[in-house]
């Protein structure tokens, strides 16, 4: 019988590594800590000395297209256009160069956009 090659389809979501950033690929499985810097950010170490920081911001829940742009423009400012939704519907960019996270910082909070939820702060 001959190989039939696997044809994608547009049934279910992509496999979740095709969209993770790099630095998370490259040292998935190999985290040595994490800790909190402030409130709403905080720095994965891995075992290589990669870093990965990762800022939480608070999401209105029911969230429009503009909303959505809004936040892609900021992860593709930052972030290579990588972010993430979490259970609770906050955003956390997943930033690798911590030279950008006062920038986006500052972007949020003119974008009104509460960052905290992490450690001892509420979501």
């Amino acid at each position: 019988m001959a190989d039939i090659p696997q044809r994608e389809t547009d049934i279910g979501p992509p496999h979740y590594d095709k969209m993770i950033p790099p630095v998370i690929k490259a040292n998935y499985g190999k985290w040595k800590y994490h800790k909190g810097l402030k409130p709403g950010v905080m720095v994965h170490v891995a075992e290589s000395g990669d870093k990965v920081f990762t800022v939480r911001a608070a999401s209105p829940r029911l969230v429009g297209t503009d909303f959505i742009r809004q936040l892609s423009d900021l992860a593709d400012k930052y972030c290579d256009g990588y972010l993430r939704f979490t259970t609770r519907n906050n955003v956390e960019f997943l930033l690798s160069d911590e030279g950008k996270v006062e920038p986006l910082l500052k972007d949020l909070e003119a974008a009104k956009l509460p960052v905290g939820g992490m450690n001892n702060s509420i979501s």
